[in-house]
């Protein structure tokens, strides 16, 4: 018989939901900076404050003198400072971010095995060597995984930027110095009268003061090259040996001088110039010479300032060779010279002009002075000034005193003649400025090696900022073990003994591909 009864049917009631205790601030604080990347985003601003401030220093003091680092450390250590805290600052965010991924990798099955290997890439090089050689490179753990083996090389490519350089610098605040300065001396005015080498007040028989012998001797018995390196020691003072000059002016003497071999004749027993009084014996004569205050002829040797002395010679080297005759003049210039430059008290380099005025000419014994003014006119700053301010005189007691050691008994010259050595100390000289330079050692950046260290830096942020959108929804348990403990392995893929071994352990987990699946219960690998 069919019962009455209704049908009922009993199910177990579903386990109320846990109740956790709240919370206190700090742990909500922890929570907050956890999950928004708080400390990761820092430590990536401290690891490009540090790297801007690395570049910022290597360009403070990039050409300076090391000489004038005196802090009790070094440049090297401070920069190495900058670059230890930058590599560590930077070593957060590819931690935490290889940590983090290990979490969204496994929302697809994969082994068991890849999670220690993210594991062991978080902490360092050698655990990311090994999970880039376990895995494709098209994932994103990989970037993260070659930046950290980078890093290994970090510190050392910042601090070998820095190198040195020998290099010549200029002495700030010796321009114009009239003791440790450049200086150079200029002749403007040659007005002495000399009387102390003659016997009387008057025109006659002047000679030029012993200094100025010594210079004109010098030009006589030396070579050019002997007269360039070793006469300037003498007028130049630079203190360091290394000076230069930007524009010098100066009373000078200049030549010129003409083969006139064709002129050449020979009779009785003589070689003699036409035109001229100069002979030479053909059997002992080598060199026959006469100067006299006459100019010479103008198709011959053209441009010629007021003279001081011309002279004409017949020479040869030995008996057996046949003479030359040459033809020379020497009169007053001026004597300009630009970007001078003087190396271990030598002068090296410098361009000259030489500029004089033909339409002045001179006569022997004239009373009145010679004055040249050239077209254009320095200070002894090197700037330029108007031109009457730069006129050359020389006095009739001067000029007569050179001629009358030109015109006696010279038996020729070899070499150049200069006299500005020896109107150095006469009235109306004065000085050029000059900048001192010494040679020494300067720091010099090698930026080819902040190349790397800047990519890793930049290349660390990128990769904080991807990984923060690809874990966009997911827990942000990064590196802690909690999760592991709270959330182990679902009943149907754990093995009924657990081994203990390490190697057991790694054989179970590399043949278990599992993912991680969020249910009523929690997240569990499945």
């Amino acid at each position: 018989m069919e019962s009455k009864e209704p049908y009922t049917t009993t199910t177990a009631p579903l386990s109320p939901p846990p109740v956790y205790e709240k919370p206190g601030f700090g742990a909500r604080l922890q929570e907050f900076m956890n999950t928004f990347w708080v400390y990761e985003i820092i430590a990536s601003l401290v690891s490009l404050a540090m790297i801007a401030a690395i570049f910022g220093v290597l360009h403070h003091y990039n050409g300076w003198d090391v000489d004038l680092w005196d802090y009790s450390w070094s440049l090297g250590s401070l920069i190495g400072l900058l670059a230890t805290i930058s590599q560590v600052a930077m070593a957060v965010p590819l931690a935490s971010g290889i940590s983090q991924l290990k979490w969204t990798w496994y929302k697809n099955s994969q082994k068991l095995t890849d999670l220690d290997k993210f594991e062991q890439s978080s902490r360092g090089p050698f655990g990311s060597v090994r999970l880039l050689f376990s895995r494709p490179f098209k994932f994103l753990g990989a970037f993260g995984a070659i930046l950290t083996i980078l890093t290994l090389a970090f510190h050392t490519l910042v601090q070998n930027a820095i190198s040195t350089r020998s290099a010549m610098i200029e002495l700030d605040g010796l321009y114009g110095d009239p003791v440790y300065g450049a200086i150079y001396p200029q002749g403007n005015n040659y007005t002495d009268k000399f009387l102390d080498y003659t016997t009387g007040t008057g025109l006659g028989d002047q000679g030029p003061s012993l200094d100025m012998v010594a210079d004109i001797s010098h030009g006589l018995y030396y070579t050019s090259m002997d007269f360039d390196t070793q006469f300037q020691l003498s007028i130049a003072k630079c203190g360091s040996g290394n000076c230069t000059w930007k524009n010098i002016q100066t009373l000078s003497v200049c030549s010129q001088c003409a083969d006139i071999s064709s002129l050449i004749g020979h009779d009785q027993g003589y070689y003699t110039l036409y035109g001229t009084l100069v002979a030479m014996d053909e059997s002992t004569g080598l060199v026959s010479s006469l100067a006299d205050t006459e100019y010479p002829d103008p198709t011959v040797l053209s441009g010629v300032g007021p003279l001081i002395a011309h002279i004409t010679t017949l020479a040869r080297p030995d008996l057996n060779a046949d003479p030359l005759g040459i033809d020379c003049a020497l009169y007053w210039c001026v004597w300009d010279r630009s970007d001078v430059t003087m190396i271990n008290w030598n002068i090296t380099n410098s361009v000259d002009v030489f500029w004089t005025d033909p339409s002045v000419t001179t006569t022997y014994q004239q009373t009145n002075n010679i004055e040249i003014t050239p077209p254009t006119c320095y200070n002894e700053f090197s700037e330029p000034i108007d031109t009457s301010q730069c006129t050359k005189t020389i006095s009739p007691y001067s000029q007569v005193g050179l001629q009358n050691y030109f015109i006696g008994d010279r038996s020729g010259f070899t070499g150049s003649v200069n006299l500005t050595g020896g109107m150095g100390f006469q009235d109306g000289i004065s000085y050029t400025w000059g900048n001192v330079w010494i040679y020494t050692t300067l720091f010099k950046i090698r930026w080819g090696y902040m190349v790397l260290p800047t990519i890793l830096v930049v290349g660390s942020v990128i990769f904080m900022v991807v990984t923060i959108v690809k874990s966009w929804g997911y827990e942000k348990w990064k590196s802690s073990v909690l999760p592991l403990l709270f959330h182990p392995l679902a009943e149907e893929v754990r093995p009924g003994v657990a081994p203990h071994k390490m190697s057991e352990l790694k054989a179970v987990a590399e043949n278990k591909e599992v993912r991680l699946e969020r249910g009523h219960t929690g997240s569990q690998f499945v």
